[in-house]
Order: structure tokens, then sequence, then C-alpha cells
């Protein structure tokens, strides 16, 4: 492979520490091994931002002979040093777990009985996640107002979170302790978060120069290990990838001063395509005030538009939701294809007991429910409610699948699952998501119409935020940067004029708003799928 002369200004960089923001495919990976191979005398780590991509990488050292460099997640690195198998370890914290530990807590120590609403136990359950994800050490008021200001707080929890301050952190801090003793299981960030806190073993690490990977979206506990280090670091990533700031992510490229470097020039597509997606993406990023994106291409040339699609080779489909892709999935199951899911099927909110148990909740069929967090509500409306509330993306999600397909969501499973695939050689149709498509590429791409577009940015009805515009601008460019050949592109409706009488906006995307979609391609979608099917017909919405 040649080398740009933007890869080789970095590899013979003779800065001790840096930066580099490298757009999509512009080969960062590649770029930082060669650096690592010029500067083989030195102790390297190599952080990488998930399993899949530390396995590709310790596969790729062998080819560039260098057994001096450790690759390693931030979350293993610090499992090991803080001996975090002597814990009793979950994915995720358990509501039920959280509204037990807290009643427990008031009855024994404050002699009160007290059952905590789900909207508080919501708040509580998030509040953990961005302490343990934030480089704060105390539990106070400062992380209070840190916490308001970084979360996409609804009206009801910022109402619950004023009103009850003293016994927020009260609780956050039995939660935690309740954790470090080994009351209750405890998350992989908490270990994290204990790592980081233990600076006699977090800092010093025997390493001459820490590789950061997809800096944009790493957290503030995460940058704060790596700043704590006397080594040299380099952190690399891609400012219009940050795409999980509902994780509590932070832009290290923004964040971190120190000197920069760009990768400009992407090798997946042509720049043909690389031309039409920087004009008409920076015009909805300079309406944002954001940054402008700068991107190149291959002189090859990338075919854009449904009509150069090969359905009779592979192509994948990229939706911005699940809904949106559960919408894909109906229309192309028809095909008969063998179609797989990156992240596998089961990680979709498509059929589960969770599905299952909101199904029954609107069928009144409360005996039925398997799901805890489901059982503390009497009605569908209850829930629905409190996912907006909550800002619970996946219930509405599931909600709306419920609401828009009924009974049909049994044998649309069924269908899914006759021609589901598990290896992803074999699948004619490729489905995922925005989020599960990051890193990865593909010949052909179809974009979902769930997408922003100039409309929710311009009409002031929507209110959305700077930064949930910026993120959602950024999550179009992951998935329209996906493709190599053949993409056919969501509609930014460019040519949208703001309309002061105009009320599409209250029905074109349910996740900026909170009244319910019309969504009349749902509807279209879903009497194909009856008529298709001659099954009965249901009430959408």
């Amino acid at each position: 492979m040649k080398l740009t002369k933007e890869q080789e200004e970095i590899i013979n960089s003779d800065k001790l520490s840096f930066k580099i923001n490298a757009v999509a495919g512009s080969g960062k990976t590649t770029t930082l091994l060669e650096y690592a191979k010029k500067n083989s005398h030195l102790k390297i780590l190599y952080l990488a931002y998930n399993k899949s991509l530390q396995v590709s990488l310790q596969d790729k050292l062998k080819e560039y002979k260098l057994p001096s460099m450790h690759v390693s997640t931030i979350h293993s690195l610090a499992y090991n040093k803080i001996e975090a198998y002597n814990y009793n370890l979950a994915h995720d914290l358990k509501n039920q777990i959280i509204e037990r530990v807290i009643t427990q807590h008031e009855l024994t120590v404050n002699q009160k009985s007290y059952y905590p609403i789900p909207e508080y136990v919501a708040l509580i359950k998030d509040l953990v996640n961005f302490y343990c994800n934030s480089s704060l050490i105390a539990l106070d008021d400062k992380l209070i107002e840190s916490y308001k200001k970084q979360s996409d707080l609804g009206a009801k929890i910022l109402e619950l979170l004023s009103k009850n301050e003293k016994r927020v952190l009260e609780h956050l801090k039995t939660i935690l302790s309740a954790m470090k003793n080994k009351i209750i299981d405890a998350t992989h960030d908490f270990y994290l978060k204990m790592f980081y806190l233990n600076k006699k073993v977090s800092t010093n690490l025997p390493y001459d120069l820490i590789l950061v990977d997809e800096a944009q979206d790493i957290s503030d506990v995460m940058i704060g290990i790596v700043e704590n280090q006397t080594c040299r670091r380099i952190y690399v990533g891609d400012s219009f990838q940050q795409i999980y700031t509902f994780r509590f992510a932070t832009n290290a490229l923004n964040k971190i001063d120190l000197p920069s470097y760009e990768l400009t020039k992407s090798f997946r597509f042509g720049d043909n395509y690389a031309k039409i997606l920087q004009n008409n993406l920076n015009k909805l990023y300079e309406i944002n005030s954001s940054k402008t994106l700068k991107i190149t291409g291959l002189e090859c040339t990338t075919q854009i538009g449904k009509e150069h699609i090969d359905f009779n080779k592979p192509f994948c489909v990229i939706a911005r939701s699940t809904f949106g892709l559960v919408q894909q999935l109906v229309y192309f199951i028809h095909d008969k294809k063998k179609i797989y899911f990156e992240g596998g099927y089961n990680s979709y909110s498509f059929m589960n007991q969770t599905v299952y148990s909101i199904f029954y909740l609107k069928q009144k069929k409360n005996d039925k429910i398997t799901i805890d967090e489901i059982k503390d509500f009497d009605t569908i409306s209850e829930l629905e409610q409190f996912a907006k509330d909550t800002k619970n993306q996946d219930y509405l999600n599931i909600i709306k699948f419920i609401n828009t397909y009924g009974d049909n969501i049994f044998d649309i499973n069924k269908k899914i699952k006759e021609h589901l695939v598990s290896d992803k050689k074999d699948a004619d149709i490729i489905f995922t998501t925005t989020h599960k498509s990051k890193g990865l590429e593909y010949e052909q791409v179809i974009m979902a119409d769930d997408f922003i577009s100039k409309k929710e940015i311009v009409n002031t009805k929507n209110k959305i935020s700077y930064q949930r515009i910026n993120e959602e601008l950024n999550i179009y460019y992951v998935a329209a940067t996906r493709a190599k050949n053949v993409i056919q592109i969501a509609d930014l409706n460019l040519t949208y004029t703001y309309n002061e009488n105009d009320d599409s906006s209250s029905f074109v995307k349910s996740r900026f708003i909170n009244k319910k979609a019309d969504n009349k391609k749902s509807k279209e979608l879903q009497e194909e799928w009856l008529k298709k099917n001659r099954v009965k017909k249901v009430n959408a919405f």
C-alpha cells in the first residue's frame, strides 16, 4: 500500500505526543502500525475500542512483527490490574436491584418505608453510569451540576433531581457501596472507575507509548487514566464519528491539547461520492455552527442511487433506529433472501422477552409478563409515558413496533428466522443499525429513511439541542461512509425552507419529539405486509 503524504508526515513525526483526526476509511490503523514499526524500540500499548478490534489487531501484529506491542481494551487492562475477577459482574444494573437496595437502605438506616417510583430508579441508574464514566471523584453538588450539563434530561426527571438532590447523592453512594462490597453485581464501568481511583495501580503503567483508538468516543475516566501516565501518547479518531454521547462519551480530540494531524483521504469510496457527501453534510453542519467536514476519496467512481443497486448481489441495509430497521425488514422479507444481522439477531429488540412482556402489557395479560420492570406498569400508556420521561428509546421503538404490527410481530419473527443465517458470508442481505455498523464496510448500502434531514434542524418547533443535532449528523455520516461501490443515500431534504405553518415536524421523527408518530411510511409497509401475508388488519398507532 502506497502511503499518502498525510500518513508519511505522521509516521515521520518527531513529536512525542499528538492526536490524529482521521476520516472514515482513511487507514488510521495502518498509519498507527507503521508508526509503531518505525518506533519498534518502544514498549507500546495499543488501546482498542472493543474486543473485536483487539482480536483483528492481534492478527495484524504478526504481519508487522511488533513483539513489544501489547493490544488490549481499557476494560481488560483494568480488569487484570484491579483484580476485578473478585467482583460479581453484570453488564447492566437491573432496575429492580436498585429499587431493592434503596428500599432496604431507607428501612435500615433511616427507619423509613420508602418505595422509589420507576422514574426515580431510572435517574439513579443513569447517574451511576455517569459517575462511573466521569473523571469526577467526589459525590457532591459538582457531580450533580456536571450531570445536568452533560445529560439530555426530560422535565420530569429534572424536577425529581432538583427536589431530591441530597437524597439522590445518598442513594448513589449506597448503590456504589453495594457494588464495592459485593452486595450486588458490579458493572464493568464500575471496576474501570475503581481502577482510575486507585492511583497506585493505574498510574505509571509499564509502557513508553500508549496509542488510543476511537478517541472521539471514549469516556472522561478513560481519558483520565491515559493522561495520568508519564509516557508518550497518541490519540486517533474521527470527530465526525462521535455518536455515543448518550453513553457519556467524550471527544478526546477536542478535549486534549496536543499537536494535531489529519487524515482526510478515504480509501473506501470514490472521490465523486466524497465530494457530494462533504458538500451536502457541510450545508447542515454549517446551519448547526459545527466544524465542517473535509474528505476526499479514491479515483474510482462510487455509484449513487437505488437504480444502481444490484439486488442479485449481497447488500447492506442501514437504519438509524431499530424501528426503522423493522420497517426495512418488512419490506425485504418477502424476497425470501438469506439475511444476517450485525451483532447477532438477538441483540436487536425485535423479538425478546421485553417485546413479549410489552405486547402482553398492551393486551392486558399482565400475568404473562416476565420482565420485572414491565410489571411496574398497569398499562402500555403508562410505560410509554415513562419511556418518554426517561428518554428510553428502546422501549419507544418496541411500543411503535407493537402498535404498528400487532399480533403479526410473531409471524414477522417467524419469517425472519426462516431466512436467518449465522455466517455473514452466506447472506444476501445484511441488516444493521448505524451504531452496530461502525468500523465496518460493505460493497452495496441502502440507507433507511429515518435519518435526520434539514427539516428537523431548521424547524424550531422541534427545539433540538446543538449537541443532539451534531450527533444526528454524525450518525448520518457514519452510515453514509460504510459503502464502497454503490449506495442509496437517505434524503437530507436540502431544499427545505422553514415555514411556520408547517406541522409536518409533529410526525416525521419521533426521536426528536414526544408526540405519537403518524409515520406514513410505516403504515404503507404495514399494509404491504398484511396484503402479502393475508392476515387480519391491525390498528396502527
